[in-house]
């Protein structure tokens, strides 16, 4: 005679006598979900990590910013005006809709940041992946917001410091970044080079701020060299021109004509107030840049620039005409308004960061050919 054990009463006499089995070991964890959300929220926070650490920071700038500036600038009378239209306002914030129109940059480098891939696997497009590239691009643009927030929130010379040293990281890594791609650095040299000449563009122009040097009196139009034009006349510009000829020779295939003529077209349509002599000077660097880059081609670049590049490069066209009514001594200038000329500045720049980003990660893998001069 043989006893008879339904499913059920045999799995609990297994239990009792040697532990959970297989099953009931399953149900136990399916019983427990805070077990199964503790790894999931780690792997956001891993996957996330650039963009938490830039929050943090952010939030850490922003208290210091509150805790600073409630018994310096806010007090303090004006040490910096920057002679945009907006009116000078008591308390933290001089410039508000200056000011706060930055958050444009800010935002975009966040979003850069979480979009970043989960993976750490190499990619042929290094803007694609979660390298050094898309974070180093991505903090361009917060720092140029932090940077430019700091010129108008607080109408220092620091603050300016800040402004200027943002924007020169920002526009410099194209240059350098396009370098490394077509002559094939390593990550290394890469940040060699970028950080070397960052480090000391920074310390020049901070120098040239706190001690206002003349280099040559009477320059061009009655005006002076000073040291801070250096950086903020000629090397903003170079930087601009260099980015034009390397995007230019990779669209055209190294046509030397297009190569000379889009940078000085930009420079002469562009600038605004700039002295004769600077224009002249800035022409024939580009001009020996052109030649240089075209002799020396180095790799092919494939980019899509429809529709990034070019909706980026018409919103900075557009931003470059609008700057020109933000000045206090402009007709259209109306400092009590809440629609300021140079917050529409900062919010057209601020999307044409976003889809220059976007063009850059349209680069598509090619056999490493050089092109033919």
């Amino acid at each position: 005679m043989f006893l008879k054990f339904s499913p059920d009463r045999s799995q609990t006499i297994l239990s009792a006598c040697f532990g959970p089995t297989e099953n009931t070991q399953a149900e136990i964890l399916l019983s427990k979900p805070s077990a199964m959300k503790k790894p999931q929220f780690s792997g956001v926070t891993e996957e996330k990590r650039a963009f938490f650490i830039s929050m943090g920071v952010l939030v850490f700038l922003a208290c210091m910013y509150g805790i600073l500036g409630s018994t310096r600038w806010a007090v303090d009378p004006i040490q910096s005006a920057t002679n945009f239209c907006e009116g000078i306002s008591d308390g933290l914030v001089k410039e508000p809709m200056n000011a706060l129109s930055n958050l444009t940059y800010v935002f975009v480098g966040l979003f850069i940041l979480w979009n970043m891939p989960p993976s750490k696997a190499n990619t042929a497009n290094p803007m694609l992946g979660r390298g050094m590239y898309p974070i180093l691009f991505a903090t361009g643009s917060m720092y140029i917001g932090v940077g430019s927030f700091a010129m108008h929130g607080t109408n220092t010379d620091w603050g300016t410091v800040m402004d200027w040293t943002g924007m020169l990281f920002f526009i410099s890594f194209p240059v350098y970044y396009n370098l490394a791609r077509q002559y094939q650095w390593t990550d290394r040299f890469f940040a060699t080079v970028f950080f070397t000449v960052f480090a000391l563009t920074a310390l020049l122009d901070t120098y040239a701020t706190s001690n206002n040097l003349i280099l040559i009196e009477n320059f061009s139009d009655d005006r002076s060299l000073r040291l801070s034009g250096l950086t903020r006349d000629y090397l903003w510009s170079l930087y601009i021109g260099t980015w034009i000829i390397q995007e230019t020779k990779n669209l055209t295939e190294n046509r030397i004509g297009w190569m000379i003529a889009l940078p000085l077209i930009a420079c002469v349509t562009l600038s605004v107030g700039v002295p004769f002599l600077q224009i002249i000077i800035l022409c024939a660097l580009f001009i020996a840049i052109a030649y240089l880059l075209h002799s020396n081609p180095g790799h092919t670049l494939v980019r899509e620039p429809s529709p990034h590049l070019w909706i980026g490069v018409a919103c900075y066209v557009v931003a470059n005409v609008v700057w020109r009514f933000g000045h206090s001594d402009e007709a259209a200038c109306n400092p009590d308004s809440l629609f300021q000329y140079h917050a529409l500045w900062h919010l057209l720049t601020g999307l044409s960061v976003y889809f220059f980003f976007r063009y850059f990660a349209t680069e598509s893998p090619v056999e490493a050919t050089e092109l033919s001069a």
